[in-house]
């Protein structure tokens, strides 16, 4: 029986798949981003596929760290 003023909280599974999925899109548009600004500005070594997959990685981490705290 649920008891009036609870929420029926999402299964853990579905939770964090989601925030999987967040991850991974959050780090490959880093890398994506990177490869296409090396490509425009014709770098010989990969700069800025390496800047942006780092700072995908710090973003994502940021994400979860953010989502951890609010549930």
């Amino acid at each position: 029986m649920i008891e009036k003023g609870k929420k029926k909280q999402p299964n853990d599974f579905i939770k964090y798949s989601g925030m999987a999925t967040q991850m991974a899109i959050t780090i490959l548009a880093g890398v994506f981003g990177g490869q296409k600004l090396d490509a425009h500005l014709e770098m010989e070594a990969p700069v800025f596929t390496i800047i942006g997959s780092l700072l995908g990685v710090g973003a994502a981490l940021y994400f979860l760290i953010k989502d951890f705290i609010r549930k």
